[in-house]
């Protein structure tokens, strides 16, 4: 590690401490190991990649969405702070591949990857194929260590505000020798990374009883939450404090010291992610409204073009974008590779363009997109 990256880690560990209780174990694995090694981890808040990498010393190159490079901070921590590999997530790409493997055998340096992708919306692991990581795992045939995340999803939701100075679990662990990966087959290993990946904040938490403390536990919310569990109606939620309303049926519950919900028939989030995605199946020829603003990616030149405000209006067939002076059709059917980045950024491909938009409601336009598509 060159000097410049020494004096940046110190500082930013020390900035970090003032903001955050990190508890941090390990098991079969030195945080000084010189040895390159494959890296996983479960994705618990956006900032995971720092978290995980400052405590090792000679810190695996993360795997970062190639969205993040047309945002000028954000290339410029990935690209002279430390060290990534860009990746166009959902989407297999020649050039990351090469890069990972470029990585271990020149540069001697190990890979941190985040399987699911996307940090989690509401406290548990994200449905993801593991295969196209066993694949890589098994290319490469070094150690597999899993940092496995506790804490960090109430700590700093991608949806809110970041607790006063929370608890951030994170274990460090060799779970696969490379001898080990080379007995297993390719759906052995993804299983397996399957199984080290999952996690539950609220089971956790139930056992660990730890504070998170806010007096705006709930604020951010009404992006992510879009269906009422007692009307059923979409985009009437609003919050305030640490308590979450609908516009029809007022007060609904309360986020305590702990993350529970108080005042429903369920108290935790996962379960309310859930009831939102069977409600929207419900109606599926309704039409739904959205407003953002709307960018054009080009890849080439790590850059965005902000194209101005817009409104979307999306049912099973068709997605319509309306600006000031335009409107353009998407066939639902030729949208490929919707993701949701950081907390609001919704970007996908259509006929070879790269489309970005921050919306007001992205996790409810994610989910219609999916179960348009039969992937819900």
């Amino acid at each position: 590690m060159n000097v410049k990256n020494s004096i940046i880690r110190f500082f930013l560990k020390a900035f970090l401490k003032l903001r955050y209780k990190f508890v941090i174990t390990t098991k079969d694995f030195d945080l000084k190991r010189e040895e390159p090694f494959f890296l996983i981890a479960n994705h618990a808040s956006l900032n995971d990649p720092i978290f995980v990498g400052m405590r090792i010393i000679n810190y695996p190159y993360p795997v970062a969405s190639n969205i993040l490079y047309t945002h000028p901070l954000m290339k410029f921590g990935l690209t002279k702070l430390v060290k990534s590999i860009p990746k166009r997530k959902g989407q297999a790409d020649i050039q990351t591949i090469r890069a990972i493997i470029n990585a271990f055998e020149k540069d001697k340096r190990g890979i941190m990857i985040f399987p699911e992708g996307n940090s989690t919306f509401f406290g548990e692991q994200t449905p993801t194929d593991y295969l196209p990581t066993a694949k890589i795992v098994k290319k490469i045939r070094h150690d597999l260590v899993l940092a496995k995340i506790h804490g960090g999803f109430f700590s700093s939701p991608r949806w809110g505000k970041r607790r006063r100075r929370p608890e951030f679990h994170i274990h460090y662990e060799r779970v696969l020798t490379k001898e080990a990966i080379a007995d297993l087959s390719l759906e052995e290993l993804a299983q397996k990374m399957e199984s080290y990946i999952a996690f539950n904040e609220y089971t956790w938490n139930q056992e660990k009883q730890i504070k998170y403390k806010s007096s705006r536990k709930a604020v951010g919310l009404e992006s992510y939450l879009y269906a009422c569990p007692k009307c059923e109606q979409t985009q009437t939620i609003e919050t305030r404090g640490n308590h979450i309303y609908c516009s029809n049926c007022g007060k609904l519950a309360k986020i305590n010291d702990y993350h529970f919900l108080e005042g429903l028939p369920f108290n935790n989030l996962i379960k309310w992610g859930s009831l939102q995605q069977q409600i929207i199946k419900k109606r599926p020829q309704r039409s739904y409204s959205f407003s953002g603003d709307y960018f054009l990616i080009d890849f080439q030149l790590d850059k965005r073009y902000r194209q101005g405000k817009v409104t979307l209006e999306l049912n099973q067939d068709e997605l319509i974008v309306s600006g000031a002076q335009f409107q353009k059709p998407f066939a639902v059917a030729r949208i490929v590779g919707t993701t949701l980045t950081q907390k609001n950024v919704i970007s996908f491909d259509y006929e070879n363009q790269t489309y970005m938009f921050k919306l007001n409601h992205p996790v409810l336009f994610l989910d219609l997109i999916n179960l348009y598509q039969g992937e819900q």
